[in-house]
C-alpha cells in the first residue's frame, strides 16, 4: 500500500513530498535522495483522529508524516484498532461522561476519607508540630491581636483551662491556650494540629455568664486535636489532589490552591462526622469531670438562646455566630447531649 503526503524530518523545517510504503507491517519512506525513515507500524505514534484532519504518523526517531488525504485510515493492529473504535463509540463516550462524576464522588468522598484515617497514624510528630506552628504563625501575624479582656477575666479562663487539663489527664505541655482579639474571626474558637487552642475575646464575652459553656467549647476543640482532624483533612486533601490529578491529568492551577496546608486548616470546615466526634469527646470528658451531660446540653442551649437573641443584630458581638456556622445544627447537638446520658 502506498500513500502520498509530506514528511517533516526531525529538527528540520523542510517538508518533503513523498510516498509512504506500508508493507508487511512496516512503514518505509524514502526522501532527500538517499535518506529513509523506517519503522514497524505498531511502533509509530498516530495523532488523534479528528474528522477532516489527516492522522499524522510520528516515527520513534522523530520524523513526522502527514498524509494528503484526511480520509486515509492507517492499518493499525487489532489492539490499537479496538482502542480507536472504543474511543469513537458513542455509547462508551456517554458511559464515560456518566461514570466519571460517579468515580470522582467515590474517590473524593468515600475512598480518600478512609485513606486519610489509615494514613494519619503514620504522620510523624515533627510534621504535625511544623504544620501547627506554621499555621499559628500565619494566623497570629495576620488575623489575631493581643486580648483586650481584663486580666482577671483572662485569668479565670486560664483557670478553667488548667483545671480541665489536670482533671481529664491531658498534657499541659502538649496543649496551650491562647486568648486573642480578632476582627477577622469574630466570636470563635479553633484548634491547630499541634495542640494550640485559640479562643477569641468575643466568644468569651458572649459566654461570660456560663463558664460551663466555655469549658465545653474548649473540650470540643481539644477533641479535634485528639481526633487528629486537621491531619485527616490534610491527608484527605492530599489524597483527593492525587486522585483528581490521576483522573483529569495536569491541573497545576487548581493543585496550587489545594496544597497550602495552613489555608486548609484555617479555611476548611470540619466534616459533620468530625464535629460529632469532637462533641462526643467533650461529653465523655465532662462526665469524667463529674459533671452531668446536661451541662453540655445546657451550654448548647445557652448558645442557641444567644443566637436567637442576636440573629438580627448588626453589632460586632453578633459575629460570634460564625463559631456555629461550621458545626452541625444546635438542636441536633442538644438532643445528642441529652440522649448521651442514657448510654452511660
Amino acid at each position: 500500500m502506498r500513500v502520498s503526503g509530506l514528511l517533516y524530518p526531525f529538527s528540520n523545517s523542510t517538508a518533503y513530498e513523498v510516498e509512504a510504503l506500508l508493507e508487511n507491517g512496516q512503514l518505509v519512506i524514502h526522501y532527500d535522495q538517499n535518506r529513509a525513515a523506517r519503522c514497524a507500524l505498531d511502533n509509530v505514534s498516530l495523532s488523534t483522529q479528528i474528522p477532516g484532519v489527516p492522522v499524522q504518523a510520528t516515527f520513534p526517531s522523530g520524523e513526522r508524516f502527514v498524509p494528503h488525504s484526511p480520509d486515509f485510515i492507517w492499518p493499525i493492529s487489532a489492539h490499537r484498532q479496538g482502542m480507536a473504535k472504543f474511543e469513537r463509540h458513542y455509547g462508551m463516550i456517554l458511559s464515560a461522561l456518566l461514570l466519571t462524576p460517579l468515580l470522582v464522588y467515590v474517590l473524593l468522598f468515600k475512598v480518600t476519607p478512609m485513606a486519610a484515617v489509615l494514613i494519619v497514624d503514620y504522620v510523624p510528630d515533627s510534621i504535625v508540630e511544623t504544620m501547627g506552628e506554621q499555621s499559628m504563625y500565619v494566623v497570629e501575624e495576620n488575623f489575631l491581636s493581643p486580648s483586650a479582656l481584663p486580666p482577671q477575666t483572662q485569668q479565670e479562663i486560664h483557670a478553667i483551662w488548667e483545671d480541665t487539663l489536670v482533671n481529664v489527664a491531658l498534657s499541659q505541655e502538649q496543649y496551650q491556650l491562647g486568648i486573642y482579639a480578632s476582627e477577622h474571626f469574630g466570636a470563635n474558637a479553633f484548634a491547630l494540629p499541634h495542640g494550640q487552642i485559640v479562643i477569641t475575646d468575643d466568644l468569651i464575652s458572649a459566654l461570660k455568664d456560663n463558664p460551663d459553656a466555655i469549658r465545653a467549647v474548649l473540650l470540643h476543640e481539644i477533641g479535634h486535636v485528639e481526633g487528629k482532624h486537621s491531619i485527616r483533612l490534610a491527608a484527605q486533601a492530599f489524597a483527593g489532589t492525587i486522585a483528581m490529578s490521576f483522573i483529569f491529568g495536569d491541573m497545576e492551577g487548581i493543585l496550587e490552591l489545594l496544597i497550602g496546608s495552613g489555608n486548609l486548616i484555617m479555611g476548611a470546615q470540619f466534616s459533620q462526622k468530625m464535629e460529632w466526634e469532637a462533641d462526643h469527646f467533650a461529653l465523655e470528658r465532662l462526665t469524667q469531670l463529674g459533671r452531668s451531660n446536661t451541662d453540655f446540653a445546657d451550654a448548647l442551649k445557652h448558645l442557641k438562646a444567644l443566637s436567637e437573641t442576636d440573629k438580627d443584630s448588626t453589632s460586632e458581638r453578633a459575629q460570634w455566630l460564625e463559631y456555629l456556622s461550621t458545626h452541625p445544627s444546635l438542636e441536633a447537638r442538644i438532643q445528642h447531649a441529652q440522649s448521651y446520658q442514657h448510654h452511660q
